[in-house]
């Protein structure tokens, strides 16, 4: 069943531009989206192509907002943007939503996990533009405290994660951490929010 939320376009006013009826919601203030969805990251929700242009957004159609299917995990093409890097066009890879649907752990091959554990230790992963890389640990150090993050708040998305760290890392290095150990099975991912698991309980005895 499809959710109402707030017309991006008209910012809920029902008008757009003032005095006219806006062409995306038709005058009533809310648009209907099939849920899950999420604010679009192309446009930061507002609806139009760009602020007070009072084009619609080519991503989202002026809505604000995006269905997509969970779970989910951040664009790394655009790096959540939902724009081209090079051109600022809406991003191929994930159309303007900022995120991208990921496979369940399921449904992941033995063979496929093996092959990401034993590239891990040689990935580098960007902190952020001006810190420069660091290099993925094993699960000690940055991972367990990770964990201990999780288990202190009973579940966590990525920024918690990032914020509970000391020092603080980057929520793109804290998810990077996360997915790891959601891969070896210490944390459980649901959507864009992390549990400990039996195992990763375990771990941190």
């Amino acid at each position: 069943e499809d959710e109402t939320y707030p017309c991006g376009f008209c910012q809920g006013s029902g008008e757009k531009p003032k005095g006219s009826r806006c062409p995306v919601c038709r005058g009533a203030g809310s648009v209907s989206i099939e849920p899950p969805a999420v604010r679009c990251a192309y446009c930061k929700g507002r609806g139009e192509e760009k602020p007070r242009s009072n084009v619609t957004c080519t991503a989202c159609k002026g809505k604000g907002v995006i269905h997509v299917d969970e779970p989910v995990e951040t664009c790394f093409h655009c790096r959540g943007t939902g724009k081209e890097p090079t051109n600022k066009l809406v991003c191929i890879t994930c159309r303007g939503k900022g995120v991208v649907t990921v496979k369940d752990e399921e449904e992941e091959s033995w063979e496929e996990t093996q092959s990401f554990d034993s590239l891990q230790g040689r990935l580098r992963i960007p902190l952020s533009d001006s810190e420069g890389w660091e290099p993925v640990r094993s699960a000690s150090g940055s991972e367990r405290d990770a964990l201990k993050i999780v288990k202190a708040l009973g579940q966590a998305d990525r920024v918690a994660v990032a914020k509970g760290m000391r020092p603080p890392i980057s929520s793109d290095y804290a998810k990077q951490l996360c997915d790891a150990l959601v891969r070896k099975k210490l944390l459980l991912r649901h959507g864009l929010i992390y549990t400990l698991s039996p195992n990763g309980e375990k771990a941190l005895e």
